[in-house]
């Protein structure tokens, strides 16, 4: 089902829900699973308003990512790029003992969406969930 989602446009199975209200008060948009979850996708959202146009480019998301992979200790020789449409993107995936970490940057040229989703490690679930979360990247407008 296609859905509007705090400024976004996506794809979004049937099953999913807004958790963001059952969390602390400040936290970001959030999905998951209805039910049977083991994992959640977080969204932050950096809408153009006005003034010089930024024109974010592969390089200013690549830097954001490397800053990303620098914080949280994961290797960005796995940073992986892709384009669809009008949206460019650079994503990371980081699969420990502890967790499966997968994050993106997203950008239109002027808007930035920071993605991430997280679950448990070797979980079968939580991979069907990671790629639930890859869909609804390569589905993203703003």
């Amino acid at each position: 089902m296609r859905v509007e989602f705090h400024g976004l446009t996506f794809d979004l199975p049937a099953g999913w829900v807004d958790i963001a209200g059952d969390l602390p008060e400040g936290s970001p948009p959030t999905l998951a699973k209805e039910t049977d979850g083991c994992g959640a996708i977080q969204f932050s959202i950096a809408k153009y308003r006005g003034g010089e146009k930024p024109n974010v480019d592969f390089n200013a998301l690549r830097t954001f990512m490397l800053q990303f992979c620098q914080n949280n200790s994961i290797d960005a020789g796995n940073i992986t790029k892709n384009e669809f449409e009008n949206i460019i993107s650079v994503g990371v995936l980081s699969d420990t003992d502890d967790q499966l970490l997968s994050a993106w940057y997203l950008s239109n040229g002027n808007d930035v969406v920071f993605m991430t989703y997280l679950g448990m490690a070797n979980d079968t679930d939580c991979l069907k969930e990671l790629d639930v979360a890859r869909a609804i990247v390569s589905s993203i407008s703003f």
